[in-house]
């Protein structure tokens, strides 16, 4: 079954794909502190980030009632190092990757219950609900930031031999999709 995960995957775009066993996933403090420092800019003005998604301690909880996860690389080429409009368009692309494959799962294997974790903040709306104090539009396409959820993104595609950084003028994006089925082990 796990082959024929990856195979969806690659089949949807993903650059590389690796599985994960879901207590092997590094969790750190310091990856929720940028997000409270705000670098991204979405912090407290979207629900699949923080504070919006809860403590650290709960988040952890809920990806290790998980047994596996699928680890989604996508890969895309810059102008230059500098091109932000190149790398937010990656982002969306990456998004809607991740539910692409999450669509594709979910026809195929319908009895799997999944989370999807993604890139950076939900980029659905222009202006999140939360920021009105109005609940999520769009629940069933709208997806946490795995960084939100304090997981070591580096730790996490060193563990899986994916590649961290793909190059010159290119940006990498991961997501997972957590997933337990009958015949995980």
């Amino acid at each position: 079954m796990y082959d024929d995960l990856i195979a969806i995957a690659f089949e949807c775009g993903a650059m590389n794909v690796a599985i994960i066993n879901a207590k092997d996933i590094v969790f750190s403090e310091e990856v929720r502190v940028l997000c409270e420092k705000n670098y991204c800019g979405k912090y407290n003005t979207n629900w699949m980030c923080p504070p919006a998604l809860g403590e650290l301690e709960e988040l952890e909880k809920r990806v290790l009632e998980y047994k596996r996860g699928l680890v989604i690389q996508t890969v895309s080429r810059l102008e230059d190092s500098f091109d932000v409009d190149g790398m937010d368009r990656a982002r969306i692309e990456h998004f809607e990757l991740m539910n692409n494959i999450r669509n594709a799962l979910k026809e195929k294997y319908a009895y799997i219950d999944l989370l999807l974790l993604g890139a950076g903040a939900c980029p659905i709306c222009i202006k999140c609900a939360y920021i009105d104090d109005e609940p999520c539009r769009f629940p069933d396409r709208a997806m946490p930031s795995i960084e939100g959820y304090g997981i070591d993104v580096m730790s996490l595609t060193q563990a899986c031999n994916i590649p961290y950084n793909n190059g010159v003028d290119t940006v990498s994006y991961i997501g997972m999709i957590l997933f337990t089925t009958e015949e995980t082990p």
